[in-house]
């Protein structure tokens, strides 16, 4: 027993030492270049070296501890009159957990769920409850209050033990270092290094945390409810992703929003059905380790089976203030170099107007691109979809494939799409997954992604698919352009004048 906690002990004291010499590799750069120039060789050989090395370690270590992290994910901050029954619940949580009630809950973007500890102002330490907003919309009842638990459960001790201090504190101050220097040649590139260097090193002691929080959040509901919500929070956090990516931000390249990207989102999982997000490898590990060593827990969690923003008052009028954190910050809440500006000028659109757009531009985003390829192939300018056909009927298509090189099937489909559309003889119906379904007039489906793979397979394909558009009335002389943004660039559009 002594032996293990002496080996304990050791552990921590190295892996401090690790933590503080990592943390202050700047500044012991700066130490040794000043200290060469002005003593010249002898600061190596006479030991001064060493002496300023550790002045400048604890110089480092206590600027850390002294001032730690001050930034908080941007976002909406809600006291308990806003949101009463939102508070209710995390104090609840917290007495469940037999932990110190947070000092403030911050509503984001973003599908997250963190305490966040700032020190602003004084020396005393602040926590807060950082709540993506889209949690209490898609997370039934019972799952948010114990994804709020395992939050919760980094706050068990009002005063963390050193090592944690210093991984988060430092963590924390070299992210900020590489945010403030992004884009900046070669010191923005050197800051990134050096943050994900420290948080290389600083891994270990993270993942001890998320272990302890998980621990707590068990003992106090039990180990099947735990892993419940870290496979649902992950399967979120990876649907939000997508969204993201695959909507939001292609609707902002189009210049317009989604007047409610929550709705939007949860559409957008209902529409993927089934479809399993399979947790990434760190939270499958952390359900592991918890299923390894069951714990049944003090309670069961309370709270429904439903989700849809039952927790949050006036939802409305709140999703009014969030929204533009809900389009421009990142899965943890943080802002990008650009801030709001991604905004500027952006028009908001309704579910069914948003979607159709940003679909059809992608569409004609694929099909500008194809044209670009098939001019490369020898098709003469202007480009058109007649163009095209020409190239496939005399059995180019190889060479329009190496042209454009993977996707060009899909590029293809999406010409036609819109040459369909444009011509006024289709219709777009496009759904939230992102995929895009062209249809006649009496609803029958097109299918241009069988017709593309068919016309590009041969001559054959090509000439009947040439055909088929005759027939349908559709002109081939339609030309892809690549697609404008719709934006009016007027700053009050969405977030107002900042």
């Amino acid at each position: 027993m002594g032996a293990g906690t002496g080996l304990r002990a050791l552990a921590g004291v190295v892996l401090l030492g690790v933590l503080y010499v990592v943390l202050a590799l700047p500044l012991l750069f700066v130490t040794f270049v000043v200290g060469a120039i002005v003593d010249h060789g002898r600061f190596f050989t006479s030991g001064a070296a060493v002496l300023w090395a550790l002045g400048a370690v604890a110089l480092v270590a206590l600027l850390v501890e002294l001032t730690g992290p001050r930034r908080l994910p941007a976002g909406l901050a809600v006291d308990a009159e806003a949101q009463p029954v939102l508070w209710e619940l995390v104090r609840d949580v917290a007495a469940d957990l037999r932990v110190p009630v947070p000092d403030g809950i911050v509503l984001t973007g973003g599908a997250g769920c963190e305490v966040r500890a700032v020190r602003r102002p004084g020396t005393w330490l602040h926590r807060h409850l950082v709540l993506g907003t889209a949690l209490p919309y898609v997370l039934t009842g019972r799952r948010l209050r114990v994804v709020i638990a395992h939050a919760l459960g980094h706050g068990r001790r009002r005063r963390p033990p050193l090592a944690d201090r210093i991984a988060c504190h430092g963590v924390d101050a070299v992210v900020g270092l590489a945010e403030a220097l992004d884009g900046r040649g070669r010191r923005g590139r050197a800051a990134a290094g050096y943050a994900a260097l420290y948080q290389r090193v600083c891994a270990p002691v993270v993942r001890f945390e998320e272990r302890a929080a998980d621990q707590a959040a068990a003992r106090a509901y039990g180990t099947a409810a735990v892993t419940d919500a870290l496979g649902e929070l992950a399967a979120v956090r990876a649907d939000w992703g997508r969204f993201r990516d695959d909507l939001v931000t292609l609707g902002i390249e189009a210049g317009c929003v989604p007047g409610d990207p929550i709705a939007g989102f949860r559409a957008f999982r209902a529409a993927r059905g089934d479809a399993e997000s399979a947790p990434d490898a760190a939270t499958a590990a952390r359900i592991e380790r918890l299923r390894a060593r069951p714990s049944d827990g003090r309670g069961t969690p309370g709270g429904t089976d439903l989700a849809g923003g039952t927790l949050l008052v006036e939802p409305v009028r709140l999703l009014a203030h969030v929204h533009p954190y809900l389009l421009v910050t990142d899965d943890d809440g943080h802002l990008g170099p650009r801030g709001f500006a991604a905004l500027d000028g952006m028009v908001k659109l309704a579910e069914e107007a948003y979607l159709e757009h940003v679909v059809g531009f992608a569409q004609a985003r694929r099909a500008a691109a194809l044209g670009i390829s098939a001019r490369r192939a020898g098709v003469e300018y202007p480009v058109t979809l007649g163009g095209v056909l020409g190239l496939l009927v005399e059995g180019r298509g190889d060479e329009l494939i190496a042209a454009h090189g993977e996707g060009a099937a899909d590029a293809l489909a999406a010409l036609l799409a819109r040459a369909w559309v444009e011509s006024g003889r289709g219709r777009l119906r496009p759904t939230w997954t992102g995929t895009d379904t062209v249809t006649d007039h009496l609803g029958a489906e097109l299918d241009p992604i069988a017709s593309a793979e068919a016309a590009l397979a041969g001559s054959a394909g090509a000439r009947a698919l040439r055909e088929r558009l005759a027939a349908a009335g559709v002109s081939t002389h339609y030309e892809p352009r690549p697609p404008v943004s719709i934006a009016v660039g007027e700053r009050e559009t969405v977030v107002g004048r900042r």
